[in-house]
């Protein structure tokens, strides 16, 4: 169940609950814990959080450095901006219900960066809301 939820802050995506189109419970109190810091850290409007699931990205920096904070969370995130694919693909082997969406969003966002981690943060959750918008979801 951990793996899970480190795939889940990883790449903010998963399976949607058909019924109610939400994170799992189980998962969400999970992972409850890094949206409440970065939200904390950066101060973004979690408004503007929730509306990427619908394809729209807001365009403001503290959207970017607030999915930054997820991804240093979980220590995937260089200084320079740019995600450790190889580590989050590592991350999946074990994963075997999100593996192939994973990979798939992976493999259509690992060219993108940024001007800073910030930046680079939200060009690569933007990409991967774009690869997979049934899939896609936010922590």
């Amino acid at each position: 169940m951990q793996k899970i939820a480190l795939f889940l802050a990883i790449f903010l995506v998963a399976y949607r609950v058909e019924a109610a189109n939400e994170i799992p419970p189980e998962i969400k109190e999970m992972i409850a814990g890094i949206r409440e810091k970065c939200h904390r850290e950066t101060g973004v409007d979690i408004e503007h959080i929730d509306r990427t699931v619908e394809g729209y990205f807001h365009p403001s920096e503290t959207l970017g450095c607030y999915f930054s904070c997820v991804f240093n969370s979980f220590d995937l995130l260089d200084h320079d901006g740019h995600l450790d694919f190889d580590k989050c693909l590592k991350r999946l082997e074990g994963v075997e219900s999100f593996r192939e969406h994973g990979t798939e969003m992976i493999e259509k966002c690992r060219h993108l960066s940024g001007k800073n981690p910030c930046d680079s943060a939200f060009n690569l959750v933007q990409c991967f809301q774009q690869a997979n918008p049934e899939k896609f979801f936010v922590i």
